[in-house]
Formats: C-alpha cells, sequence, structure tokens
C-alpha cells in the first residue's frame, strides 16, 4: 500500500499526466475542492485515494505489472 503522497508530490505527478486540477480530482471521483486542499497541503490525501489515482494513471508499479 502506497503512503499518503506530499502535496508536491502529489502537484508534480498531476503536472506529469498533463491534467488539470479538476481532470485528476475527477480521475479519483473527488471534488475539485478536495483536490486543491491536497496540493496546497491543507489537508492529507487518504492512502487509498492516492493508490486509486496512480492506479487508473497507470503508475502503480503492480498495475502496470499485470497489464498485458
Amino acid at each position: 500500500m502506497l503512503k499518503s503522497p506530499t502535496p508536491e508530490q502529489l502537484k508534480s505527478a498531476r503536472k506529469a499526466l498533463g491534467y488539470t486540477q479538476k481532470e485528476a480530482a475527477e480521475l479519483v471521483h473527488v471534488s475539485l475542492r478536495a483536490w486543491q486542499l491536497w496540493e496546497a497541503g491543507d489537508r492529507k490525501m487518504p492512502p487509498g485515494i492516492w493508490e486509486l489515482c496512480v492506479i487508473k494513471a497507470g503508475l502503480h508499479p503492480l498495475y502496470r505489472a499485470h497489464k498485458a
């Protein structure tokens, strides 16, 4: 299981994927405001949502290992 990302990790990952904050929020079914709070460091992203994010973005090492 992954740990919660730092705000810098979260922003870097989002930008590397070419997503806006709104698109990233929609990817994991949360509000834009929630995403903004995570990137600002005002709240910690739950580890499960971070894991969902990296899986859906194709960045999770275990997920990639099982993709055909």
